[in-house]
């Protein structure tokens, strides 16, 4: 093989050893590269499918929560009779961390309305959101002034169930 090498002119060698790092880099890309490229596309495909899948979930999960309203016993479907929406509040508030700024709730027909005093809007509108989405509920008022600090709010909330 030294031979053969050696007896090869400087101009063949260079070509020789063009084509095998080209032979080299296509191995390298078919073997290695081009299956982590679609194997990563495939992932994406699915985790897109997942996530479609996941809010069709959601959505039908709370079109069931209203569906089934009130049980058999008269309770709602949370099983705490009349006080439901302030429970749920109340308790989605605290995990939120807003609790401490609820100044004031007041049970209106079959929801509340609430007060909230130095809250951050950001954290605000999160909530409200959850409620709606993941709660069942419905904010149907909202207003809003703006604090004294920025991204600080007071606001009044009107919540109803749907």
């Amino acid at each position: 093989m030294n031979n053969w090498w050696a007896g090869l002119a400087p101009r063949e060698r260079v070509i020789l050893i063009a084509g095998m790092a080209v032979l080299g880099l296509l191995i390298i890309w078919l073997l290695i590269v081009e299956p982590i490229v679609n194997q990563r596309a495939e992932l994406r495909r699915e985790v897109m499918q997942l996530t479609a899948d996941h809010t069709w979930m959601q959505q039908t999960a709370l079109q069931v929560r209203r569906r089934a309203g009130i049980q058999r016993d008269g309770q709602s479907a949370t099983g705490v009779p009349g006080g439901s929406v302030l429970t749920l509040i109340e308790v989605s508030a605290s995990a939120a961390g807003i609790k401490d700024a609820m100044e004031r709730v007041q049970p209106e027909g079959d929801g509340a309305r609430l007060w909230f005093d130095a809250v951050a809007f950001d954290t605000l509108v999160r909530w409200l959101a959850e409620l709606e989405q993941r709660q069942g509920l419905l904010v149907s008022q909202l207003s809003v002034d703006a604090g004294v600090e920025p991204g600080m709010v007071s606001a009044r909330v009107l919540v109803e169930p749907r």
